[in-house]
């Protein structure tokens, strides 16, 4: 699937040029575009990979260049005095080739939270692809210690409400599920971690079904129409992956012990590592942690070598997902990887119901 990939405010940004690093050493392109708006220059210096000249500093009269500090209220002026500007800059961004835009952003922070909504609207107006959201949420809790509610938290709840509403489906990122003991999400460490984390995932995703270098054929593509199709659910949505070392099998030739040479795979070796991968995704730690039973749609997509990838174990974990979901619209397809040592699994469930974290940060939205 072909994305403009847009990073908003100094979070987005950051996530939006791994992006764009992930797609430049992938064999499967997934990236056509990009595009980094932010109120703080030296954020934006700091990019790697989005170039310069899509690099759009913003809100210059209301932040001085030094960014919001969180203040939604700043951050929500300056993204209204260069609205046309924040559209044009995405503009430039997106042609023909893209099948959707993906726009990132950290929810806790007064730009890009700020900023988006506004901006997924007028996309969605002017183009007739969707337009998603790729957020995080903070490593904080809706409700602090002594009762009263963190900054972090209620900008949260107010972005969910917006963004929600304004993207086609909010992709979700939890940090606060992948911090260590003893971590600090502010630690650039911490923060490059989680990046790269979430950047895999994604990547995984939105490539599976691109051409690639080996020009590998899968029994069952997945192309942009099934990915989609999936989002179309709408609302939250996540995603679980996970890997499965293979062992293969091998004979000896002659029966002599010595020259060893890779033997055939036996049927229920594959079943059995593909239905293993199958539920340590979906079980496991997703992006954000949800309510199975609530999801409205799921896509499985099973990498490996190609004489692993069963048609009958693919078809059960579709059926396996369902049940689990009680979805009836459970996409799946495969992506050959020749030479592989394991069985990948990614599952991507939206139309999410019923999300803990983003139900405690909403209520505490709400409140003001």
């Amino acid at each position: 699937m072909q994305l403009t990939v847009c990073g908003v405010g100094g979070a987005g940004c950051r996530i939006a040029d791994r992006l764009v690093a992930a797609d430049a050493s992938r064999s499967r392109s997934f990236v056509v575009d990009s595009v980094a708006l932010d109120t703080d220059q030296r954020a934006l210096s700091s990019l790697e990979s989005i170039p310069d000249d899509r690099r759009h500093l913003y809100g210059v009269i209301e932040a001085e260049g030094t960014g919001v500090d969180g203040d939604r209220s700043v951050g929500a002026a300056a993204a209204d005095t260069e609205a046309t500007e924040l559209a044009n800059a995405v503009d430039e961004a997106v042609s023909s080739r893209a099948d959707a835009i993906l726009c990132c952003v950290g929810l806790a922070g007064g730009s890009g939270a700020t900023a988006l909504p506004r901006l997924a609207d007028e996309l969605r107006r002017v183009y007739d692809i969707p337009v998603y959201g790729l957020g995080v949420l903070p490593a904080v809790g809706a409700t602090a210690d002594d009762g009263s509610t963190p900054t972090a938290a209620r900008n949260t709840g107010r972005a969910l409400a917006n963004l929600t509403a304004a993207t086609d489906a909010l992709l979700l990122f939890d940090n606060q599920l992948w911090l260590g003991s003893g971590d600090n999400e502010t630690d650039p460490d911490v923060r490059a971690a989680f990046n790269e984390t979430l950047a895999e995932r994604v990547a995984a995703l939105f490539a599976a079904g691109e051409g690639d270098h080996d020009r590998q054929i899968a029994e069952r593509v997945v192309d942009a129409s099934e990915v989609q199709n999936t989002f179309a659910a709408g609302g939250i949505a996540t995603i679980g992956y996970a890997s499965q070392t293979i062992e293969r099998p091998t004979e000896s030739r002659f029966g002599l012990g010595i020259l060893q040479e890779e033997g055939e795979i036996d049927d229920t070796t594959a079943i059995r590592a593909i239905e293993t991968a199958s539920r340590r995704a979906v079980r496991g730690k997703l992006t954000v942690e949800i309510d199975r039973e609530s999801v409205q749609r799921g896509l499985l997509i099973i990498g490996g070598p190609p004489e692993w990838l069963n048609r009958r174990a693919i078809s059960d974990a579709r059926s396996w997902l369902a049940q689990e979901t009680g979805s009836v619209e459970i996409r799946g397809g495969d992506t050959p990887k020749p030479g592989g040592d394991a069985i990948t699994m990614l599952a991507l469930l939206t139309g999410v119901g019923s999300c803990p974290r983003v139900d405690a940060f909403r209520a505490v939205g709400d409140r003001g």
